[in-house]
């Protein structure tokens, strides 16, 4: 009897390769991606009742995919349920609206013999076993799904408006990331270092003047250029990260904005700092309509390079810092965050790619 792997995304590919070692037969369901394995339409209630086991990848929207229920009592397991069921490994999720990567990165360089699993490095299943510390960045999508939270170690660092698209409002997206309280112990501490001595029951003053490494894309100095200093902050992908950044920022500066606003569903938001405001890509008329500032730059339809050819043609009295900080996931624009602060690096230090 087969399985089916719902979802052929990171995690989708990760059950792939798990049932293959376990020799467990599977088919793959997956809207958009092509193969000769993988089927483009959507199952029905009596088709999804013939497989043993679903294996659901955490992006899926059940509700809006099966809006009478249809799934609700069907067998199913995430990676999370599969990791909490074999590994023997002391277990931290970390989860928050924001930095949530940055307290996960920060304390992998502080644990001994520890791993970045989850949202954050590898995919739970290729990590089981692997050490004596898996440290697990958890999105909302994940804690909606996985049956029960057994983790050793709860980190919930905030809670504010996001995926509001996926999970409806906003009391419904807090609910699913409170889960993280059901671990073992769970605190809302956000200092790695303290967390780190809450975890080992070691003395703080045992790494207090350890130097800790930024996340790459998360306000990242990436170089100089004549009096542009450039700032890469891709790793913003909601209006609270945003803030942040621009919170952090000392004037004068430009900021650039992109990426798909309407996984917030934010009505609108007045940036105050920034000389100007520079709104590119597919969702650039969208931002706008929501974005208010007097000096904005609308490029749609048009891509980062436009924008920084602007910026390389303007003239500046003085050191300008210039912050990539888009606000909205990539959208339409890019794949990741991580393609887009890449390209935001290349533009930067004199490339035309």
């Amino acid at each position: 009897m087969k399985s089916l792997i719902f979802g052929y995304g990171i995690t989708g590919q990760s059950f792939e390769r798990y049932l293959t070692k376990k020799d467990i037969a599977f088919d793959i369901y997956d809207k958009n991606l092509k193969g000769p394995n993988i089927s483009n339409h959507l199952p029905d209630q009596t088709l999804l009742s013939s497989y043993e086991m679903i294996y659901l990848s955490p992006g899926i929207n059940l509700k809006k995919l099966y809006t009478k229920g249809e799934f609700n009592k069907l067998a199913y397991l995430t990676d999370l349920d599969i990791f909490f069921q074999e590994d023997s490994s002391y277990k931290i999720g970390v989860t928050g609206t924001n930095g949530k990567s940055t307290c996960c990165y920060q304390l992998h360089q502080l644990l001994e013999d520890s791993q970045l699993i989850g949202n954050i490095g590898t995919p739970v299943l290729d990590g089981i076993n692997s050490c004596s510390y898996s440290i697990i960045e958890l999105s909302s999508f994940q804690l909606e799904k996985v049956k029960d939270i057994k983790l050793d170690f709860g980190v919930l660092l905030n809670i504010a408006p996001d995926h509001i698209d996926h999970h409806g409002t906003f009391a419904e997206y807090t609910n699913v990331k409170k889960r993280i309280k059901e671990s073992k112990i769970s605190t809302q501490e956000s200092n790695p270092k303290k967390l780190w001595s809450m975890i080992t029951g070691r003395k703080l003053r045992e790494v207090q003047d350890i130097a800790l490494h930024e996340l790459p894309h998360r306000r990242q100095h990436v170089g100089i250029h004549n009096q542009l200093v450039f700032i890469n902050d891709s790793k913003a992908t909601n209006l609270t990260a945003l803030k942040f950044a621009l919170n952090k920022m000392s004037s004068p500066y430009v900021l650039i904005l992109c990426g798909d606003p309407s996984k917030e569903q934010y009505d609108s938001y007045k940036i105050i700092g920034p000389t100007k405001v520079y709104i590119f890509g597919k969702h650039a008329e969208e931002i706008s309509k929501k974005i208010f500032h007097p000096d904005k730059i609308l490029l749609c339809n048009q891509g980062l390079s436009s924008v920084m050819n602007l910026i390389f043609k303007d003239v500046y009295h003085c050191q300008t810092n210039i912050l990539f900080s888009p606000g909205h996931p990539s959208g339409q624009d890019y794949k990741n965050f991580e393609e887009r602060g890449d390209h935001f690096i290349k533009l930067a230090l004199g490339s035309n790619d």
